[in-house]
Formats: structure tokens, C-alpha cells, sequence
């Protein structure tokens, strides 16, 4: 089942921003904080003010935890992911994973560069490490 899209809102104006492939974030325009989760209404200041930037896609793992799933019927490999928060250096924290990456090698402070996945009106946000951004 495919899930559907709103008629508007955030969350559809989101869809259509990272259709190019880039991460794009709310800016307050009254209190100049940059936003994520999309919204209507600045969570700092109340402003309707906001507008749509392209964000560098550049942050820092701020924590990780390693999920264990439970092996299909006779594979033997455990099923292991991890989930990280991720401090965006325009400021927003957002959760995500770094799925091309072992959850070992996931590191607290660990430089992060973020990548759009996903099908036209389901596109989401993940992470690949990024040793050029330093630390």
C-alpha cells in the first residue's frame, strides 16, 4: 500500500523541496530559526513566516542506538540497524540512520552528510559518513 499525500501542507511542500535531491529546511523569517520537522507555524517564536532554504546537508552524530531484529526463518545473521540523531549544522537535530554504514563503525561526533531517499512523494532523509567535513 502506498501511503497518500496530503492535498497541502508541510509535509507535501517537503516532497517537493527534496525532489532535486538536496535537503531543503524551514527558516523562521521573525526569529531566523532553522526548522525540522516541516511546519505551518514557527515552534520558537509563533511566526508564519517561514521559508524553504537548501541546507548544507553537513552534521554531526550527536547519539546512536543499534537496533536487533529478529533473523528471517533460517537465516542465521542477526538483523542489526542503528538510528542516530543527527545535530544539523544550520542547528535542527533530526533522527535518521546511515543505512550503507555498520552500526560499529557509527561514532558520537561522527561528521555526517545527508542524502535524499526514496520514491517521488515518499522521499526521505538519510545519512553517509563524511570524513571531509571534519569535526
Amino acid at each position: 500500500m502506498t501511503a497518500q499525500l496530503p492535498a497541502s501542507g508541510p509535509d507535501l511542500e517537503f516532497q517537493a523541496h527534496v525532489e532535486d535531491g538536496r535537503l531543503w529546511l524551514q527558516t523562521c523569517a521573525a526569529c531566523q530559526t532553522t526548522i525540522f520537522m516541516p511546519r505551518i507555524i514557527c515552534p520558537h517564536c509563533g511566526s508564519l513566516r517561514l521559508a524553504w532554504h537548501p541546507a548544507s546537508g553537513l552534521g554531526t552524530v550527536y547519539s546512536r542506538t543499534v537496533l536487533h531484529g529478529r533473523p528471517k526463518p533460517g537465516d542465521t545473521r542477526p538483523s542489526r540497524h542503528a538510528l542516530v540523531l543527527v545535530d544539523l549544522d544550520e542547528g535542527p537535530r533530526m533522527m535518521s540512520r546511515l543505512p550503507g554504514t555498520d552500526p560499529d563503525d557509527i561514532t558520537i561526533g561522527m561528521r555526517v552528510k545527508a542524502r535524499i531517499e526514496g520514491e517521488t512523494g515518499a522521499r526521505f532523509v538519510v545519512f553517509d559518513p563524511n570524513a571531509e567535513a571534519g569535526a
